[in-house]
């Protein structure tokens, strides 16, 4: 089940569930604005959570170099924060009628920051050594077959199938490209011992285990060249010594989202400023359906009508959420049903279908007693804590139970030694991608969950090339999750990264989002 662990790993970064933060990263000093207060020059510092463990973002998993990724580093294409997929490296790319052959036309005159061309070899370089070195993203691109190069500017890219979630996956995680003349060889997963080099809009300067990684200016970058001199991710591990250091002027950025407690207050503050952004990732609640009472859908439905998600919300997360209302995200709105939602608060239904399910009350008024485990981190414990009280009234007692994450892993992922538990995590870059939670051969479908009727829906949904194509997979999807309720959605994620409010062009703002990705600073302009 090591797929399952970093595959969340993966998704905790992306949608921020683990609060990293802290420490004293630019050794006690201001962070530098512009020198002459036009919006020119100056240091831009970012927090971030931990130090890199690699410096090839495309050979393994690393949260804490993903954001320095971004900005070193290109893609043939990205995903931005509306969640939307926009050009790189290729500037255009076309899809054959068939859905099976991709090509893309890449941007001209492109140079590694050590001075090397970039060319269409690169590209392939990269993709087929991800295939062939078991690179991060192996799976997610597991339709692809051959990647051809008819000439220096041109990428084709041929799946053995039609497969709508391919681009989704290629503009996301572990996709960056990189040169073989660096990485060919043994220096593939080098760790950080081979210095990054990249075609992003910032060049790798310098790194200090455990204070900070500084880039600098790339002046032939083939996009919009950054305004700011330097960039400097100061790393942080302790969540409340990092927001004090933005408030302290120490961090320009906070570079990931504060704890649930301090949104408000930013939200509320004139001189920062909170642009936020539901991404598709979502905490739920689900059950081990290989055991009784949860292999019967009227306790899975029960627990559901029991749930009052907006009282979760304003509770356990201070209302810094959005409370869920369907079986898949939001983000994704042209594949929503407006007939299969999850269902609304109400505890009489809910006592009825545990009576349907053959249980009945014992002597305390409890139809069930059941042991909920979940693991320590964002917002889990205090979700938990409503959701044990709200079902407390319907007659279903609750024990929580509360482990590290290592431990969770091993009873309830390994070994499915539980009967309640909780997750979250990244359900995109594609609406297909929630067929790894709940498709009979999903990573992230530890449950036991399994309908060959909406395995067939996943499977055709994902190779219709059209949104009008798709919809109606999804939405049987949609139609089979409401009646065997194999996890139930309790709030979706809404990042709330704050900068400072002389920050312009941050990754999230009107004039930087429709261009970069989740955390490229390009666009950023200091303004003091």
């Amino acid at each position: 089940m090591k797929k399952v662990t970093m595959v969340w790993l993966a998704m905790l970064l992306l949608v921020s569930l683990l609060a990293g933060c802290a420490g004293s990263g630019n050794n006690g000093e201001k962070a530098e604005g512009s020198d002459d207060g036009s919006g020119g020059g100056g240091t831009l510092v970012v927090g971030a959570s931990g130090d890199p463990q690699t410096f090839n973002p495309s050979a393994r998993a690393d949260d804490n170099f993903y954001a320095a990724a971004q900005n070193i580093f290109s893609r043939l294409i990205k995903i931005n924060n509306n969640q939307e997929i926009v050009p790189d490296l290729a500037k255009e790319w076309t899809v054959s009628e068939d859905g099976t052959e991709i090509t893309f036309k890449l941007h001209g005159d492109v140079k590694w920051h050590d001075g090397e061309p970039f060319t269409s070899a690169d590209v392939k370089f990269t993709l087929d050594s991800i295939r062939e070195k078991a690179g991060f993203a192996v799976s997610n691109l597991s339709s692809m077959e051959e990647v051809t190069t008819p000439d220096d500017s041109t990428v084709v890219i041929k799946l053995s199938k039609p497969d709508a979630t391919f681009i989704g996956y290629l503009a996301w995680y572990a996709t960056f490209i990189v040169p073989e003349h660096i990485y060919g060889g043994d220096n593939w997963d080098a760790g950080t011992s081979v210095e990054p080099v990249g075609t992003g809009p910032f060049k790798f300067a310098e790194y200090q285990t455990g204070v900070s990684l500084t880039l600098e200016r790339n002046d032939d970058y083939f996009g919009q060249v950054p305004s700011v001199d330097r960039l400097v991710f100061s790393i942080m591990t302790d969540p409340n010594t990092m927001v004090q250091a933005f408030y302290n002027g120490e961090l320009d950025i906070l570079g990931t989202d504060p704890p649930s407690s301090e949104v408000q207050s930013m939200m509320d503050n004139p001189d920062v400023t909170v642009n936020p952004r539901v991404f598709p990732s979502r905490y739920y609640l689900t059950f081990n359906m290989e055991k009784a009472p949860f292999d019967k859908p009227q306790v899975r439905q029960a627990i559901a009508y029991a749930l009052n998600n907006e009282e979760m919300v304003t509770r356990a997360m201070k209302g810094q959420g959005q409370a869920s209302t369907t079986f898949i995200s939001p983000v994704y709105e042209w594949a929503l049903s407006d007939e299969y939602k999850v269902p609304g608060y109400d505890p009489e239904r809910a006592k009825q279908l545990l009576e349907e399910a053959g249980l009945t009350p014992d002597g305390s008024g409890n139809y069930l007693s059941v042991t909920f485990k979940m693991f320590e981190g964002g917002a889990f414990s205090d979700i938990a804590t409503v959701v044990k009280d709200q079902l407390s009234q319907v007659g279903i007692d609750v024990k929580l139970n509360v482990m590290d994450y290592a431990t969770w892993e091993e009873e309830v992922v390994n070994s499915r030694d539980f009967e309640l538990t909780m997750m979250g995590g990244y359900q995109g870059p594609d609406v297909g991608a929630v067929g790894s939670r709940v498709g009979s051969k999903g990573a992230s479908n530890f449950m036991g969950y399994s309908n060959p009727d909406l395995d067939k829906a996943l499977a055709e949904g994902v190779t219709r090339t059209t949104e009008e194509e798709r919809k109606p997979y999804y939405e049987e999807v949609q139609r089979i999750m409401s009646e065997d309720m194999p996890i139930y959605p309790i709030s979706e994620w809404v990042s709330n990264i704050p900068v400072h409010s002389y920050i312009k062009g941050d990754p999230t703002s009107d004039e930087a989002i429709g261009h970069t990705g989740f955390s490229e600073y390009n666009y950023v302009r200091i303004e003091k």
